[in-house]
């Protein structure tokens, strides 16, 4: 469970006067601010092969009322989605490489200038080789992100790519 209760939380907050299609960034005090929830996770080893991991978030806000909630403003306590699930699922192949699979879904939300982001899914599928060289530990990954392609926004007015490939290389000193 969580609860923090703020007084002056300071809104960053982009706005286009009505009108006059000139913007700006601006900050400006809410007076008071509470945000409350719940997050569990839950993680299971199968044998010393399998690990799996859930969470699941629920959030809420409640905000003093002040003259900046209009429609051409950016309010930031309603940008927060109310539900979030994450899923992780690790499979040992052989010794220190990993089969990964993930997936996220973000609730619906609202956005900048008074519009709604629509909730969505992604998955992500990797493999993780750790190994030992000269007496140090190194990490090789490759990774996509967004496997099946989904279309989503994080923030409005930002697409997020359909596919990310990568490779991350690590070594610890």
């Amino acid at each position: 469970m969580f609860y923090y209760d703020i007084e002056n939380f300071i809104n960053d907050n982009g706005i286009t006067a009505p009108g006059s299609g000139l913007g700006s960034d601006c900050l400006y005090n809410i007076d008071h601010f509470k945000l409350y929830g719940a997050e569990v996770e839950a993680t299971i080893r199968l044998g010393g092969r399998f690990r799996a991991t859930a969470a699941y978030v629920y959030q809420e806000f409640d905000a003093e009322k002040t003259s900046f909630e209009k429609n051409w403003t950016y309010y930031l306590p309603a940008l927060l989605p109310k539900h979030k699930v994450k899923l992780l699922a690790r499979y040992k192949v052989w010794e220190g490489g990993w089969f990964q699979l993930s997936s996220r879904y973000v609730g619906t939300r609202n956005a900048q200038k008074g519009s709604k982001l629509d909730d969505y899914i992604t998955a992500d599928v990797g493999f993780e080789q750790e190994f030992k060289f000269h007496g140090m530990d190194y990490t090789a990954k490759v990774f996509v992100n967004n496997v099946t392609g989904a279309d989503y926004e994080e923030i409005a007015g930002y697409e997020m790519p359909k596919y990310l490939w990568g490779f991350q290389f690590g070594v610890k000193f």
